[in-house]
């Protein structure tokens, strides 16, 4: 090949590259990366998580914080009795059979306990259907690592099966979605 065959073909190739780069570019509206995927918005709240203690010197705003949690209740509504009722009435029934039969057992117990917090866990998974699916991942992680602690504490802790930590975890899960809902 000549060189000027060669200096075409290193043209042409060139060509086409910035002819695909400014079909993706246009494809994405002439929008920036950063807009698309999460946006200033989405960068602001990674900062902010980054740094959880930021803000909280303020009184204003541990007083805020506290409002939140403790009006909480305000935000109950109609499906929270279905969702939340049935992950009760689960933890009611696996505590109830700690103490009365099954707590002295250590192998049976944990099984159990296993099986009840995966049900509760499947019974969550119904709450919350309607937010969007990045702020849900991130409220669905929270419960289900404080579901997982209950559970460990429950199930491995033997002696301490006696008390009511299941029925206790879903009340702080219960909790915990209140407080989301109020912000």
């Amino acid at each position: 090949m000549s060189e000027t065959e060669d200096q075409n073909k290193i043209k042409l190739n060139e060509a086409r590259r910035n002819a695909v780069k400014k079909r993706l570019d246009g494809a994405d509206g002439g929008r920036s990366k950063k807009s698309l995927y999460g946006g200033n918005k989405e960068a602001q709240g990674a900062k902010n998580r980054m740094r959880p203690a930021k803000g909280m010197i303020n009184p204003l705003a541990i007083a805020k914080k506290a409002k939140n949690i403790v009006t909480a209740p305000t935000e109950i509504q109609v499906t929270d009795l279905a969702i939340y009722g049935v992950a009760l009435a689960l933890a009611l029934f696996k505590d109830i059979l700690d103490l009365v039969f099954i707590g002295s057992w250590p192998v049976i117990g944990t099984v159990i306990t296993f099986c009840v917090s995966i049900a509760i866990g499947c019974v969550l998974l119904f709450d919350g259907i309607s937010i969007s699916q990045r702020k849900m991942a991130r409220i669905m992680t929270r419960r289900f690592l404080v579901l997982i602690a209950g559970t460990m504490v429950e199930g491995i802790l033997f002696g301490l099966n006696f008390f009511p930590f299941e029925t206790i975890t879903v009340g702080i899960i219960y909790w915990m979605s209140l407080v989301d809902r109020k912000k």
